[in-house]
């Protein structure tokens, strides 16, 4: 690797920290430089603009969080109990700055802000996926059932950000007697 695309990766890994830190509000090319250690200018030596620059760095930061879930990962298991499993991972301090900007990127994406939009549809995806995978159940199963899962761990990371721990596991409960 050059030593130029060697220095873009540092600040990318960087600028990831400092989002999930901070959140999307402390973005502007000024404050993403400053928090790296370099320059908004130099900043776009290396990216076209702000936009390319914000792909890339939230590409990353979803990266990051798939590598995360991908080592927690179990053998499939039914719905009702992937439903939990993946409960207490997003509880995780590992993975709940990742929650925290995930909730901040589509509060963003639902004003069809680019590149917030496209990047959390991508995002979105990624996690239908994974949780395909996850599900033991047949195919035409799973893909009904991939989706619902993505809606009901969104649904319990809203909850979570206010605090409604009783409320979630009382729909956990009862999720525990459903059969698919």
């Amino acid at each position: 690797m050059k030593k130029g695309e060697l220095r873009k990766q540092e600040l990318q890994e960087k600028m990831s920290i400092h989002i999930l830190t901070n959140g999307l509000q402390s973005v502007s090319l000024r404050n993403l430089a400053k928090a790296v250690g370099t320059s908004d200018r130099m900043l776009l030596h290396y990216y076209q603009d702000k936009e390319e620059l914000m792909t890339e760095v939230l590409t990353q930061i979803s990266d990051n969080l798939i590598t995360i879930l991908e080592q927690a990962r179990t053998v499939a298991i039914p719905f009702n109990q992937l439903v939990p499993h993946l409960y207490q991972l997003i509880k995780d301090p590992v993975v709940k700055p990742y929650i925290q900007l995930w909730l901040e990127l589509i509060a963003r994406a639902s004003k069809n802000e680019e590149p917030y939009f496209s990047i959390a549809k991508q995002i979105g995806d990624s996690f239908i996926n994974y949780c395909s995978e996850l599900i033991q159940a047949d195919e035409e199963e799973k893909e009904k059932l991939a989706p619902l899962t993505f809606i009901i761990i969104e649904g319990i990371a809203m909850l979570d950000a206010i605090d409604f721990e009783s409320n979630i596991e009382k729909a956990l409960d009862g999720l525990s007697g459903f059969q698919k």
